[in-house]
């Protein structure tokens, strides 16, 4: 692990750099910019069975066939404070390593000028990993609401 020293040391700072230039990337649809924001054997993980890549050769097909889809999607986060705690994040940082859950909206912006917002769940283990903090793990999840439960309760 690469040291620390000439990049953003609060936690809050982190996160939301590391999210703002993935949602970057993402709306960008740029492939290799996602895939820089990742450590090299990082992992991403969505809401879906089976929607996960471990590692850059599996990122870049999986990142291609999600930017092939009608729809850009980027995220906006709350904005957090000096403690990292508002604005919807919670960190934790342990030397070069921290780990994060940020309530977020989904922005999903159509070619006929349709934007859809959906609550949505960013969550995610970063690393100082070549002078830059990347993804070690990164989910993205509509969160579960009564009417939408997975789980069936038996009896």
């Amino acid at each position: 692990m690469s040291s620390t020293t000439d990049l953003p040391q609060q936690p809050h700072q982190i996160v939301a750099g590391a999210l703002e230039r993935l949602s970057e990337a993402f709306g960008a649809r740029d492939v290799e910019a996602a895939v820089d924001c990742f450590s090299p054997d990082g992992a991403v993980y969505g809401d879906d069975l089976g929607e996960h890549a471990h590692g850059a050769e599996e990122l870049r097909p999986f990142l291609a066939e999600l930017f092939e889809e009608a729809f850009t999607i980027t995220w906006e986060t709350g904005a957090t404070g000096e403690t990292g705690e508002s604005g919807g994040t919670w960190s934790r940082r342990r030397g070069d390593v921290l780990w994060f859950v940020s309530e977020a909206e989904a922005v999903l912006d159509y070619p006929d000028g349709l934007r859809e917002r959906v609550r949505f769940q960013l969550s995610g283990i970063l690393s100082a990993t070549d002078g830059r903090w990347r993804f070690e793990l990164f989910n993205g999840a509509q969160p579960v609401s009564p009417s939408r439960e997975l789980l069936v309760r038996a009896g």
